[in-house]
């Protein structure tokens, strides 16, 4: 089939993914284009392709009334344009009054949105014909030929994506290790002794230590010891405690928030007996601890499980457990080849059939995912064998048992129970790793999500391996302080009900097709309420077992893991580079402004971030790099005037004047010229590209040279010899 008309046949092509070629000035389609005759006005007559409808009439009409219809919208875009400049300068004329005035930053802004409101708009000489000039140019750019075909043709004619959605990111994709500022292997308190990195090392090179833990007494011997078992040597010449249970006593000084009491502690003798106890050669190098306990009981864990964590690398989160946090993605099915996972181990974990019902024997076969697995991100991989290992060891130096995961590669995970867990809450979720996602996510049932107390939205979460949480968490070591209980296991969820999550999650489509109906419904846009009798929802199944299983699959939409694997917003490492992308991409959508993007950035994330770092400068304290305490003030002295409580003078502490243990470190600013001065250069850059309305342009100049006049001297001007040239 030859047609020289290329322009109309070849927008069909491509929309249809028809197979084509060039030759000789015309197209060739070799296949399957007996489907097109109808759409483009054509008929076979006798093995010869004829015009059956005049389609230049057609033609012809339409692009005069689009020509109409520019002209309409030229002319009320110029209106606009010369009613923004005369806002625009009143604008910028009332905030340089108010400015002059000494009014605030947001009384001047109202004052200057008021008179640029003040000059009165109009509107266009003509609404209906504005309308309907923009309704013409916007279905010409949308639906390309399908008006032509529906003029064409006497079938019915329908776009394949009538609608499509515009999304905003709300924050980039997460897959990282949860871990508390700064890092830490064990929740036992060292105080100013183990420096600036709160090294357990550093603080046993001074022998004993003054720290403020809750008070106990041994029931075996009857000695006074802050740990949950007896630290107290009964031969202070063999390294081996006493080690009986203690029980809590009656702290002195009354009702407190915490029972906490300063006493000495001999940690370098206790970590010996402890490196003995569990059979290590040497202590880790580095074993991170906590300045101070925030329960209420103030008891520390056992030294033993931040021995392990340092030895493994697995930091600890202020609850006792370990976890890896992900972005939540809900997913109903997925192929055994998508996740990493045999089949023949699949069918191990429960899953015998696909969703046919036909009994599984490839890694191709679509599944149905179980209400309670879990499929965590490959990053999680390191984290989380190092975590079993810690558990495994854990098991058999300290608590003298056989080890439990023995896990050794990630294949090793799989089958194995987790705890999901949500912020802000307190109930943990059971779950079942059953594979592995490329992406920085976690896959799980929509149910599941919801039983998180979770809308699935893109939030994040995170897991623990079972056995970690319940030998390690504890809740006489969360903090005393409101919330302390929050982002805390302290329920476990072990079988899903849909009839106690969110009602959001039973909005779930479970169809498994559609009917026609509910086609010819969403052409008119309904509201989701309007329709949903026409699709399969959880809601209908509660009560049954198709509220758990069951679930419909109608169109395969790829891999699990087809497209990128992280957002630019994580590729891309500076800020002048994603703001170049971001609006580099608003230039090339049609439904985006990107002036007006670029002015929104600024104002509403660069210019109040300019001037809460502006703020916090002014108000910063000043922090000791040698032992980390921080003040108001810099000293007169100049350096850190800590006293060493509790530790006599010695290489790390100097003595003042009256004989007392200081720090004497140097004191240097928590807040720097950098972080005040760093979006500055890629504000400029963005005006100067895309450019910026007048008033944000000046509300930049102002901030800059209030930045400016922060950090140089307005009375001394610094001039070279090419100044007098």
């Amino acid at each position: 089939m030859s047609v020289r008309n290329h322009g109309i046949v070849k927008s069909c092509l491509l929309t249809l993914g028809l197979q084509h070629y060039h030759e000789a000035g015309d197209i060739v389609i070799s296949s399957n284009w007996e489907g097109l005759l109808e759409g483009l006005g054509l008929m076979n007559e006798e093995g010869i392709v004829v015009s059956s409808v005049d389609a230049m009439g057609h033609i012809d009409d339409r692009l005069f009334r689009v020509s109409e219809a520019k002209k309409v919208v030229q002319v009320e875009g110029k209106r606009k344009s010369e009613l923004e400049s005369r806002r625009g300068l009143a604008r910028v004329q009332a905030t340089t009054l108010a400015m002059q005035q000494g009014k605030g930053t947001l009384e001047t802004e109202s004052i200057g949105e008021e008179a640029a409101q003040g000059i009165f708009d109009p509107g266009p000489e003509n609404v209906a014909s504005l309308n309907r000039s923009v309704s013409l140019l916007d279905d010409h750019i949308v639906d390309g030929s399908l008006w032509l075909v529906r003029k064409l043709s006497s079938m019915r004619w329908e776009d394949s994506a009538t609608c499509r959605i515009g999304a905003r990111m709300g924050r980039p994709e997460k897959s990282g290790v949860r871990e508390m500022k700064p890092l830490v292997h064990s929740l036992y308190p060292i105080a100013e002794s183990g420096g600036p990195q709160r090294l357990l090392g550093e603080a046993s090179s001074k022998g004993s230590i003054r720290v403020q833990m809750g008070p106990r007494i041994c029931s075996k011997c009857g000695s006074e010891s802050p740990h949950i078992r007896c630290h107290v040597r009964p031969d202070p010449n063999v390294a081996k405690e006493c080690g009986g249970r203690t029980e809590v006593r009656k702290s002195r000084g009354g009702k407190r928030r915490r029972r906490g009491e300063f006493t000495t502690v001999p940690v370098s003798s206790i970590l010996e007996v402890k490196r003995r106890a569990l059979g290590l050669d040497k202590l880790p190098s580095k074993i991170k601890a906590v300045k101070g306990l925030v329960s209420i009981g103030q008891s520390p864990e056992p030294l033993e499980k931040g021995i392990l964590r340092a030895k493994h690398g697995v930091s600890v989160f202020r609850d006792g457990t370990s976890r890896y946090d992900m972005s939540d993605v809900p997913v109903t099915h997925f192929k055994p080849v998508e996740i990493g996972t045999s089949w023949e181990a699949l069918a191990e974990l429960g899953y015998t059939h696909d969703i046919r019902g036909r009994i599984l024997k490839s890694d191709s076969q679509m599944l149905e995912l179980l209400p309670q697995d879990f499929i965590p991100s490959i990053r999680s991989k390191d984290h989380l064998l190092a975590t079993c290992n810690f558990v495994d060891e854990l098991l058999i130096r300290f608590y003298k048992m056989e080890p439990f995961y023995n896990a050794t590669s990630e294949k090793d995970l799989v089958g194995r129970l987790a705890i999901g867990l949500a912020p802000h809450t307190s109930g943990g979720v059971l779950c079942r790793l059953i594979g592995w996602t490329s992406s920085s996510a976690g896959y799980a049932h929509p149910l599941f999500h919801a039983a998180k107390r979770r809308n699935c939205d893109g939030d994040e979460d995170s897991i623990m391996m079972l056995m970690d949480g319940l030998l390690n968490f504890s809740k006489e070591i969360l903090p005393a302080g409101r919330g302390g209980r929050m982002d805390a296991p302290l329920v476990l969820t072990t079988r899903l009900n849909p009839m106690e999550i969110d009602k959001e999650a039973l909005n779930v489509d479970c169809s498994w097709s559609y009917s026609r109906d509910f086609y010819e419904a969403t052409l008119s846009q309904p509201h989701p309420n309007e329709a949903s009798d026409l699709v399969d929802l959880v809601s209908d199944r509660l009560g049954s077992i198709g509220d758990l299983r069951g679930y419909g699959w109608t169109h395969d939409s790829g891999d699990l893991d087809s497209g990128p694997v992280n957002s630019a917003y994580k590729t891309l490492v500076s800020m002048t580079d994603k703001m170049g992308e971001q609006l580099a991409l608003g230039s090339r959508l049609r439904s985006v402004s990107v002036d007006r993007v670029a002015s929104q950035v600024i104002e509403s994330h660069f210019l109040p971030d300019m001037r809460g770092n502006m703020m916090a400068f002014t108000r910063q304290k000043v922090r000791c790099v040698k032992c980390g305490h921080s003040y108001r003030r810099m000293p007169l002295a100049g350096k850190c005037v800590q006293r060493a409580s509790g530790v006599s003078g010695g290489p790390r502490f100097s003595s003042s004047d009256d004989g007392v243990a200081t720090c004497g470190g140097n004191v240097v600013l928590t807040v720097s010229e950098g972080a005040v001065r760093k979006y500055i250069q890629v504000t400029k850059e963005v005006m100067e590209s895309y450019g910026v309305d007048d008033y944000t342009k000046q509300r930049v100049g102002w901030m800059s040279d209030s930045v400016d006049s922060l950090f140089n001297n307005d009375r001394v001007t610094v001039m070279t010899l090419e100044d007098f040239l």
